[in-house]
């Protein structure tokens, strides 16, 4: 019997649909939309992960570290790389000379700064607001800071 060539298959349906649902459709939020998702508060989890930042945890514990990466990356989907964070500056509680510590890009390195030691230039700019009762951490990027309180609402900064 002749196989029909014109007529898709059901097999080939079944592929084409598992093809679509794995490959994620990402598209770029600028402008206005991407403003938008930046204001957006911040999860629970989220101010929870990056709160236990000065405990130190996630330097001796992997899974703490892993668990750390994971829910910065859940926050931000819908964000390519280029759009999320290039660090994250946030209060730190270790006491005198330390009044600041970042998180950079890599999600991996914690430093803390003491308040005579330059920040890099992209944090430096970040230095005051983290140090603001107001403000639980800051998210620093290439063109904006956004100012995180402690209840998750978002302000804005740009460059």
């Amino acid at each position: 019997m002749p196989r029909p060539l014109l007529t898709p298959t059901q097999a080939s349906t079944t592929i084409d649909s598992r093809a679509a649902v794995s490959a994620p459709s990402r598209i770029m939020l600028t402008g206005a939309r991407l403003q938008q998702r930046l204001r957006q508060q911040r999860t629970g989890p989220y101010l929870e992960a990056l709160r236990k930042l000065d405990a130190g945890t996630h330097v001796s514990d992997r899974a703490a570290l892993t668990q750390l990466i994971a829910e910065i990356s859940a926050e931000f989907p819908e964000l390519t790389i280029e759009q999320r964070p290039v660090g994250i500056l946030g209060r730190c509680y270790l006491g005198d000379p330390y009044d600041v510590h970042t998180l950079d890009v890599s999600l991996a390195i914690i430093e803390h700064f003491e308040r005579a030691k330059a920040l890099p230039a992209l944090f430096e700019r970040a230095r005051a607001l983290a140090r603001h009762p107001s403000y639980a951490f800051i998210e620093v990027y290439a063109e904006r800071l956004c100012a995180v309180a402690a209840d998750g609402t978002v302000a804005v900064i740009e460059s």
